[in-house]
């Protein structure tokens, strides 16, 4: 009995001392929305029977879209649909898959990331795939044989782990895992556990055998059909009302047994593929959608088979809130989506009328590093945007709007075209900041091409590849918006590219400005400028911003006797012990002032 307490507080003591993995500190991750990132094998293109099998609309006529046609372009299947060209955006499919990932890799290794995290990539009929089908297979239009896969699936018991088996989908998955691997770069996956979609497996044997199913205590269901009457009252719980995301059942603190076995089974088959205890061959961690949603208890039992499967593996949870109860000593996860640091970029880089000061957004940012213990910080996702807002440059364009509100065609002020230069140079002020500061920071696909476009689905358009011809877009009255209409040149932003492949660069090479300590040293509400210190060991850098149009005079105290500039190469004498230099307006400075410079 005493061997088992002291088994019981040894092991409450490791999980409440678990820190982030080393590999997930300061790592700059690549957020990539597989359907719109690249067409790899266009001979695994989704059908209208599946793309539509929910739908009423006609199938006939339905076809892929070309990659490089205009985003605002009406197809001829769109033309004969009801309803405006918005209605029908998401019915559109590109063709992105796991080959495509695969055909880019060395693209992103020579941009500078070291972490992709995918949006989810199991079998599910939307374009966004937050309406799993399955959480145990890879969608089968990712990988090289469809039909031949949809044979494979339809052979196994999927409540049985035992009997499941690996389509040609899940096996590039695994190779896709691999080559990742050999890049020395990680891979985190979505895990959407609240929910599932209509076509999920065991919904639709509910649907089908209702309360003779054994299924039915899976999900949230408020009534079946009675076979007496015309009528079909089937009712159940839709994730914030969507009927087309039925939520799992569960209990006060916990999904319910059936569905945590399940999810738990589905969970470590990614983690470990071969089963031989050995992680290598698996994903490197999750990112876990509408955590709030789930029972924490629920997160609790699955972050403890993530570890015990895995003890290098990251969790990160979509919090848009501070959440100290999910990030913490005792937490369930390693760190978070940073919504509250894209909260405070836009409120001072972005806004303009209602910017707040540098002091304000200076004490926004110790808001949050006063909620997680310090080891968390380094592994916090530092977005600005992502696939649930609109595009960084069209948030820049569009300023002075309460962030990821009004982002649409209801704004009658909102401009959805191609953005100005001038909002280009803030978007690099912002990539300098991200790449710079303390965190993980994580670009959206596209960004760094200066993609632009609106809230969902405009923010999920496909990506911008040099070689390749695109359309010019047009914004018309038939968009939606009321403002912005002309034609748009589309091309990748090379200027802005190799600005964040430059940035990477300086981050990538530095102890110091990917998981060292920071200290802010100087603000200027006046004139719109901070100032702050990364160091690690030896290295010692100074980084400031002067997002005013004047120019900020600046003077530090240092003891070296030469200064670097690392992103111009300039290098200053200090005299005096002091530093003394000029920073312009709308500029930035990043200063070695360590051991070697």
């Amino acid at each position: 009995m005493l061997r088992f307490v002291f088994f019981l507080l040894f092991s409450v003591t490791l999980f409440s001392q678990y820190t982030p993995p080393e590999w997930s500190k300061g790592i700059v991750w690549y957020q990539i929305f597989p359907e719109r990132f690249f067409n790899g094998d266009t001979l695994n293109d989704p059908t209208a029977d599946k793309v539509l099998v929910n739908s009423r609309k006609s199938k006939e006529g339905w076809k892929v879209t070309p990659w490089t046609s205009s985003w605002f372009a009406e197809s001829e299947w769109e033309k004969l649909q009801s309803g405006n060209l918005r209605d029908h955006l998401t019915d559109r499919r590109y063709g992105g898959d796991i080959e495509g990932i695969i055909q880019k890799l060395d693209y992103l290794q020579r941009t500078g990331v070291k972490g992709i995290y995918l949006n989810p990539v199991f079998e599910a009929v939307s374009m966004h795939k937050y309406d799993g089908s399955t959480f145990h297979h890879i969608d089968v239009n990712f990988g090289p044989d469809p039909a031949g896969d949809e044979k494979l699936i339809k052979s196994e018991n999927p409540a049985d782990p035992k009997t499941w088996v690996w389509t040609s989908a899940d096996k590039l998955f695994l190779e896709l895992i691999k080559q990742i691997h050999a890049r020395n770069m990680y891979i985190i996956i979505d895990g959407v556990f609240n929910h599932c979609g209509e076509q999920f497996w065991a919904f639709q044997d509910v649907k089908k055998n209702q309360e003779k199913s054994p299924y039915k205590d899976w999900f949230r269901i408020s009534a079946f059909d009675d076979p007496s009457t015309s009528e079909n009252e089937f009712d159940y719980k839709g994730w914030w009302g969507h009927k087309s995301l039925p939520e799992f059942a569960r209990t006060e603190t916990n999904l319910v047994a059936p569905v945590k076995e399940y999810i738990l089974s589905a969970t470590k088959r990614w983690m470990d593929p071969d089963g031989d205890g050995n992680p290598k061959d698996g994903i490197n961690g999750w990112r876990l959608d509408v955590a709030r949603d789930v029972p924490i208890g629920f997160w609790r039992e699955w972050s403890s088979l993530v570890r015990k499967t895995n003890n290098q593996s990251l969790i990160i949870g979509e919090l848009w809130e501070l959440s100290p109860d999910f990030v913490s000593k005792e937490g369930v996860f390693d760190g978070l989506m940073n919504y509250n640091f894209a909260f405070a970029v836009n409120d001072f880089f972005i806004a303009d009328r209602k910017k707040i000061t540098a002091t304000a957004f200076v004490n926004a940012l110790k808001a949050i590093d006063s909620v997680y213990p310090s080891e968390n910080l380094h592994v916090l996702q530092n977005l600005i945007t992502s696939h649930d807002t609109e595009r960084l440059i069209s948030l820049i364009e569009n300023p002075d709007r309460q962030y990821d509100r009004d982002a649409d065609y209801r704004n009658n002020s909102y401009n959805p075209g191609q953005p100005s230069r001038e909002s280009y140079e803030t978007q690099k002020l912002i990539a300098a900041f991200q790449m710079t500061y303390r965190g993980a920071p994580m670009i959206y696909y596209g960004d760094e091409a200066g993609m632009w476009g609106a809230d969902d689905p405009h923010c999920r358009k496909p990506m911008l590849w040099d070689g390749l011809q695109y359309e010019a877009e047009e914004i018309t009255a038939v968009t939606g918006f009321s403002k912005g209409w002309g034609v748009y040149k589309v091309s990748p932003n090379k200027d802005m590219y190799y600005r964040y492949m430059h940035l990477m660069r300086i981050r990538n090479s530095s102890n110091a400005l990917r998981y060292g300590s920071l200290e802010f040293v100087y603000t200027s509400d006046k004139n719109k400028s901070f100032g702050f210190k990364r160091e690690h060991g030896y290295e010692k850098y100074y980084i400031f911003f002067n997002l005013s149009n004047d120019q900020d005079v600046i003077e530090i105290p240092v003891t070296e006797k030469t200064v670097r500039d690392v992103f111009s190469g300039e290098k200053l004498t200090p005299r005096n012990n002091k530093l003394r230099f000029v920073l312009w307006g709308k500029s930035f400075a990043i200063y070695n002032i360590g051991k070697d410079n």
